[in-house]
């Protein structure tokens, strides 16, 4: 059965600890909570009511994290309340779909690394950090004025966490806590200017929020693409863990 979330709901909560997707829902509805009509929670429980999926919809974009779940029923409700896209495990998206869907790797940082030198910009605008990761052409980011207002909230309730790399007072890199609960951090907006490539920014900013978040007892994530770049976050300390898969309203469902 799928029904809707309510507020301090402890077992939706512990649900999503399991995972890099049920740490954006949570970090989420530790955000938003159940005061917004944009954002939407629903929990699928099995006959004896432990919670087997946990789900949110944010102006349409759609998070899934499942365990022992009834996808059958989980594809059936997408379908009826609709959405612009759908991010899951990539096994669970292969049960809703035969199509090619975008995919990637689930990333963890396993060990405290050493930390290259990078001056950090103190004091700067998001535009900034949106005009870089806009033109590395990110998953998932969007027009700027959604983006910066979901963004700005969740940085002023301490589920996001910024950082801008400068080379001679220019914007030159930059990387994000995207999302932070108790349990996990997942990291992302990981983006360098064109023109300073090869300096290391990247990895400076990502081992700098990937140390602080491991140190503080997180267990700390990261999505990237199914392409070279996995192997840059192996040299920094990361390793395979999953799979995700990115499903969008284009996509042929079963």
């Amino acid at each position: 059965m799928v029904k809707c979330v309510e507020k301090g709901d402890e077992a939706f909560l512990s649900f999503c600890d399991r995972d890099v997707f049920g740490t954006r829902i949570k970090a989420y509805f530790n955000c938003y909570s159940t005061d917004y009509d944009f954002v939407k929670f629903w929990m699928q429980t099995d006959e004896d009511g432990n919670v087997t999926a946990a789900i949110s919809r944010v102006d349409g974009d759609m998070t899934l994290c499942v365990y022992n779940a009834d996808c059958e029923e989980l594809l059936q409700f997408v379908k009826i309340v609709g959405f612009t896209t759908i991010q899951c495990n990539r096994e669970t998206a292969k049960s809703f779909t035969a199509d090619e869907v975008l995919s990637g790797y689930v990333v963890r940082f396993e060990n405290k690394t050493d930390e290259r030198e990078v001056a950090l910009k103190k004091h700067f605008e998001l535009k900034e950090m949106y005009e870089i990761i806009k033109a590395e052409n990110l998953t998932g980011v969007g027009d700027y004025l959604p983006w910066l207002s979901d963004t700005t909230f969740r940085i002023n309730r301490n589920t996001a966490e910024p950082l801008l790399a400068e080379v001679d007072g220019k914007a030159a890199g930059c990387a994000m806590v995207l999302f932070r609960t108790d349990k996990a951090a997942l990291l992302g907006a990981v983006a360098t200017s064109p023109c300073y490539r090869g300096r290391g920014i990247a990895g400076a900013l990502v081992t700098r929020l990937a140390n602080r978040e491991l140190a503080d007892g997180r267990r700390t994530e990261l999505l990237c693409k199914n392409d070279s770049i996995v192997e840059f976050y192996k040299s920094i300390g990361f390793t395979v863990k999953d799979e995700w898969s990115l499903i969008t309203d284009g996509t042929k469902l079963f």
